[in-house]
């Protein structure tokens, strides 16, 4: 696996050409840019993998027979190959940029190539390196949705159904504050260790202990393991709503020895329809899990490529793509996959009229010059939609003379003590669920709100997470929208929607709520 024989190989097939060829040693050592014995030792080497064939002549400066058998290309993608066969993906990443191509776009056209040539295999192109697979730690839309390949949760979403997913069956008491879950006795993790009570348990009670995600299963008051496949949770407050949060990805169930390890000693071990064979910043390898408790995928892996180069062209609207080189496409899309909103924290700057001047700024192709208190500080969230809201509003302030100061943060990890905050409330599963969550999550309530509207907020949520009827739930949840948005606290600036871009012989493409599809449903057509 060598980069320079790999250009040297090109440029003498660029010079002869495929077939047969009549030459000299002496001729093709001048194209190789070296000695005719080392031209000797280099045409072993490319005979050896297969390029060309070398028929010398008996004599010297006779013509013997040199065959290019393969495209430089398709010599390429042999290396690249093997070295990911071997594990060696940095070889790989270098292998592609032969001759100095660009490695993204190199990258994507061998993508192309492998998921053409290959029925069991679907390659897809990444952007940036993915973050650990716990499921308390993803908070990226990726990798939530990676956590739902990889993990099971005790019940899943199915439209506007909660079904059973590691739990078969379930009950609760006529309040909702006491829920019996009933495992699946035969499902084992992907290390094939058993799953139990004490793994659920330890997954759920380190979910309620999170920084983060605590303030959302705050309502957990205790765990009962009854027998190996059956437990209890108590509930401190009604809620009938409870098995919509139990589908999320952070409630997956990981085994119980993994819940509080640190990143570097942590294994993404989970039951899911796929198990992670290869986690590197260069390639993440999901494999078909054969002993899937569920209905097991049609494919046998997924891999995304990793390069970074590909991030100035990724926008939320095109989150995922499959591939975008091969010409025979088509395209599935969703709308209201979430919003963008923008979050007015300081109550000076709680006035209709800079809200409106920012809802005019954004919504705007042209900057637009704000009034407002200098200096403004503001938080946005680290995608290209918020970074270009962002932009917009460092340009709007300049036009005012005023200066802003940015923080770019990760969702989930929102700044402290900014006068705005610009993110996303992303929908996933549930739509009501989703926003309650983000109305629970959000930790800066009492920088933005007066104690009566603090309290206001508490009491609203009270009274949705109690409601049994899931369209009164979602009213109480867009009123209060509503409310914060007339009170100039909070505003809804962008709605999200996803298109995927894919080869036309893959199948079961089905966009689900996180902006993504459910991999273990993916095939490939057998071409005709």
């Amino acid at each position: 696996m060598n980069k320079r024989k790999l250009e040297l190989y090109e440029n003498l097939f660029k010079r002869l050409g495929p077939g047969t060829h009549p030459i000299t040693l002496s001729a093709i050592a001048e194209s190789l840019n070296c000695s005719d014995r080392h031209a000797r030792t280099l045409l072993k080497q490319m005979s050896e993998r297969g390029w060309l064939t070398w028929l010398p002549a008996r004599g010297r400066g006779l013509r013997g027979e040199l065959t290019c058998i393969l495209e430089p290309l398709e010599a390429c993608y042999r290396e690249v190959d093997l070295a990911t066969e071997q594990g060696k993906y940095d070889i790989a990443h270098k292998l592609i940029g032969f001759n100095d191509r660009n490695v993204a776009a190199a990258l994507k056209q061998y993508l192309t190539h492998t998921t053409t040539v290959s029925e069991n295999t679907i390659h897809a192109p990444f952007h940036r390196r993915l973050s650990w697979l716990h499921p308390h730690h993803a908070m990226e839309r990726t990798e939530r949705h990676l956590i739902h390949e990889v993990y099971q949760t005790l019940v899943t979403s199915q439209g506007e159904d909660t079904v059973e997913n590691l739990a078969h069956e379930w009950e609760a008491n006529s309040d909702y504050t006491k829920w019996h879950f009933y495992l699946r006795s035969g499902a084992t993790f992907h290390d094939q260790t058993p799953i139990t009570s004490a793994d659920v348990i330890e997954s759920l009670r380190g979910l309620g202990q999170s920084e983060y995600w605590g303030r959302l299963y705050d309502h957990i008051e205790t765990f009962i393991a009854h027998a190996p496949h059956q437990l209890e949770i108590q509930l401190n407050q009604s809620d009938p709503n409870f098995l919509t949060l139990l589908s999320r990805s952070e409630a997956s169930i990981m085994p119980k020895g993994m819940v509080h390890r640190t990143e570097s000693s942590f294994r993404p071990i989970g039951s899911g329809p796929f198990f992670v064979e290869v986690n590197s910043d260069k390639l993440l390898r999901l494999t078909r899990n054969n002993e899937f408790s569920g209905k097991t995928a049609l494919v046998q892996h997924i891999e995304l490529w990793i390069h970074e180069d590909w991030a100035a062209d990724k926008k939320c609207a095109e989150n995922f793509f499959f591939l975008n080189e091969e010409e025979d496409t088509y395209t599935a899309s969703t709308a209201d996959i979430g919003y963008f909103f923008l979050l007015l924290n300081h109550r000076e700057l709680q006035t209709s009229s800079f809200k409106h001047q920012l809802e005019a700024l954004f919504s705007s192709e042209q900057a637009i010059h704000l009034e407002c208190p200098a200096p403004l500080t503001f938080s946005f969230e680290n995608n290209n939609e918020n970074r270009a809201f962002a932009t917009k509003l460092h340009q709007g302030l300049s036009l005012g003379g005023i200066e802003g100061i940015g923080t770019q943060v990760v969702y989930g990890h929102p700044a402290a003590n900014q006068s705005l905050a610009i993110g996303g409330i992303r929908l996933e599963g549930d739509r009501a669920t989703s926003l309650f969550a983000f109305f629970k999550l959000y930790p800066y309530w009492d920088k933005a709100l007066t104690w009566k509207q603090q309290d206001k907020l508490r009491q609203l949520l009270s009274v949705c997470r109690a409601t049994t009827d899931a369209r009164k739930r979602e009213t109480l949840l867009d009123r209060l929208l509503l409310w914060l948005y007339q009170d100039n606290i909070l505003a809804i600036i962008k709605s999200e929607d996803l298109t995927l871009t894919l080869p036309s012989r893959i199948r079961g493409v089905e966009i689900n709520s996180i902006g993504w599809c459910d991999f273990a449903q993916l095939w490939i057509k057998a071409k005709t």
